[in-house]
């Protein structure tokens, strides 16, 4: 069945109500990503998650740029229009003493208004980075999730069982208010539970850990600080001074409240008037009023799964590497977790591909998360170095008294480069870039795996993010070419002749009859259903105006196909198709054409 435009419907097997092609265990921004996206292809899903409903806690705010605009296709992007917090009060770190003592370091995002900050990543990205509660990110996933009618979201679930039997995989779930128990039957599982995943306890076969941070208390609390921490306008405010180390969050702003996050190895919680109190030499304030409103623990670890495969078992987001906040690089890595596997579980589990396919998720995935690990470890451990190095011999702070000259130049010194690498990674955001079977490099040079941090060099080899361009389609409306990558894979094309054009339409038509694979053709160019906006596309899809992009459903580049490859377009696709899904299609005529 197509839907349309080149889209197919995988058709369903009968099946009972406790049998799905994917099961999810967790319900978190990585899980709620994956329901979604498997259910706009068409697949039957059932989420598993022990909370009774997505987070309500005061964490994970940093929204990449690179997710954004996945958001952007999926529908998320626009249901968080007005969530989040303006650049006016969401700019960057501050350094303080204390509070009442004023900044003595800073690192900017922006220099300007919510306006500047666009325009200065538009040339990017449609999407910039953001900074949204978790509690509206994860419940607009939730809602796009549901729209999808194979899609089955059960809250207050917990899973207490797990076996996998080669051709299924067979979970127990327990419901957490009444303890009713029932068995689910999948044919692949997907692990979403978190850093401490019940999941990976069970079936994973090794782990490599890094360092603990330990145990962190993260309160919130209401108090008159308008005037002195909003005012500052900072994302996250860190106090130096060692009996009250911690860091500031910046106003909430819905709920108005303000949270404070510090260090706290015990077992037990503080008792809330230590918090009060601790939350006032923190602020330099010792007579402000303050109502907490709660406050809870969580633990930093960092560590990474050996095989993000099990048999019919895969793992994603924290289950598959878990690392300090340090970046904001958690959620954002779990829905490029979610982003890459979809299309590869929804073509294998229709027959359009082979098993292999799916090896290539950790192939590409776990070289990202590897370097997502070191550089979350990495500032993590570089905040407390700069922080204890600038502090050392200045006792003088347990006084009262400033510190020194030579403190505050070594702080500001260091904590430049240092706020670069945690909270202006562009080069990070968008230099992601696979090397595996599903990426046919030729004679193209290999992208660079780890790129330069704050610095991203766009590029259309393959492996990498195909970039953004501005365009304009028939109606003269302004899109991104990043808006139209999936559900399916794309074939961009630039050639000004009109056989041309209209032998890659036959191939694509061609391509997607006898591979069952969802491809649609996406012509740019003077006359062409889309029209770049500026010289940008020219420069990085249109070199060599013969030049084919293929693109996969995750949006990155499966093969520049080009024109001295391109003489036959439909056995040009036809091979790359080979290559990607792993067999041969039958009816490949010995002429390199399609029937």
């Amino acid at each position: 069945m197509s839907n349309g435009a080149g889209m197919q419907t995988p058709p369903h097997p009968a099946r009972g109500p406790d049998q799905v092609d994917v099961a999810i265990c967790g319900g978190g921004p990585t899980g709620l990503a994956l329901a979604g996206l498997l259910g706009r292809l068409g697949l039957s899903v059932a989420l598993f998650e022990r909370r009774a409903s997505t987070t309500t806690l005061p964490k994970g705010q940093y929204l990449h740029a690179s997710t954004g605009e996945l958001f952007r296709q999926w529908g998320v992007w626009q249901r968080l229009e007005k969530s989040g917090w303006t650049i006016a009060r969401s700019n960057g770190q501050g350094f303080y003493v204390n509070i009442a003592g004023g900044p003595v370091a800073e690192v900017r995002q922006s220099a300007g208004t919510d306006f500047d900050y666009i325009r200065k990543w538009e040339r990017l990205s449609p999407a910039w980075p953001r900074k949204v509660p978790a509690s509206d990110y994860e419940a607009a996933l939730c809602r796009h999730a549901e729209t999808w009618p194979g899609v089955s979201l059960d809250f207050s679930t917990r899973v207490v069982e797990v076996a996998d039997h080669g051709d299924a995989v067979e979970l127990r779930v327990r419901q957490v208010d009444t303890g009713a128990e029932r068995t689910v039957a999948c044919r692949y599982l997907v692990a979403c539970d978190g850093a401490h995943s019940f999941i990976r306890s069970r079936l994973g076969q090794g782990e490599d850990q890094g360092p603990t941070f330990g145990n962190q208390v993260l309160v919130e609390f209401r108090a008159d600080l308008e005037d002195t921490l909003g005012e500052d306008g900072f994302f996250h405010s860190f106090v130096l001074d060692p009996r009250y180390s911690g860091w500031f969050g910046s106003q909430h702003p819905q709920t108005g409240l303000w949270r404070y996050s510090f260090g706290h190895d015990e077992d037990e919680l503080p008792e809330e008037d230590v918090v009060r109190e601790r939350i006032r030499g923190a602020l330099g304030m010792p007579g402000i009023a303050l109502e907490i409103v709660q406050f809870y623990r969580f633990d930093y670890t960092t560590g990474l799964l050996r095989n993000w495969r099990e048999g019919n078992v895969f793992f994603a987001g924290d289950a598959a590497h878990w690392h300090s906040p340090w970046g904001g690089f958690g959620m954002n890595s779990g829905i490029q977790d979610a982003n890459n596997l979809a299309w590869k579980l929804a073509l294998v589990l229709r027959g359009a591909a082979t098993d292999g396919l799916l090896d290539t998720y950790q192939t590409e995935r776990k070289t990202r998360a590897l370097l997502t690990v070191k550089s979350a470890t990495f500032n993590s451990l570089n905040f407390r170095s700069i922080v204890t190095s600038a502090l050392l011999g200045e006792d003088q702070i347990f006084r009262g008294e400033p510190l020194s000259e030579v403190a505050l130049t070594f702080l500001r010194q260091r904590s430049q480069p240092h706020g670069g690498s945690s909270v202006l990674h562009n080069g990070y955001q968008f230099g992601t870039a696979y090397q595996s079977r599903a990426v046919i490099a030729d004679h193209w040079p290999q992208p660079v795996m780890v790129p330069d941090l704050a610095e991203y060099t766009e590029t259309t080899l393959p492996g990498v993010r195909a970039p953004h361009v501005w365009l304009r389609d028939r109606d003269d409306r302004k899109l991104s070419l990043v808006d139209l990558w999936g559900p399916g894979f794309a074939l961009v094309v630039q050639d000004r002749a009109p056989a041309r054009i209209a032998a890659w339409r036959a191939a694509v038509e061609q391509t997607v009859a006898a591979f069952d694979v969802p491809l649609r053709l996406l012509h740019v160019g003077e006359h062409a259903p889309y029209v770049p906006d500026d010289d940008k596309f020219a420069k990085l899809y249109g070199a060599d105006p013969g030049d084919a992009f293929l693109v996969r459903p995750d949006g990155f580049i499966a093969r520049r196909i080009s024109r001295t490859l391109s003489d036959d377009c439909a056995a040009c696709l036809a091979d790359s198709f080979e290559r990607i899904l792993g067999h041969p299609v039958h009816s490949l005529m010995t002429t390199g054409t399609l029937s």
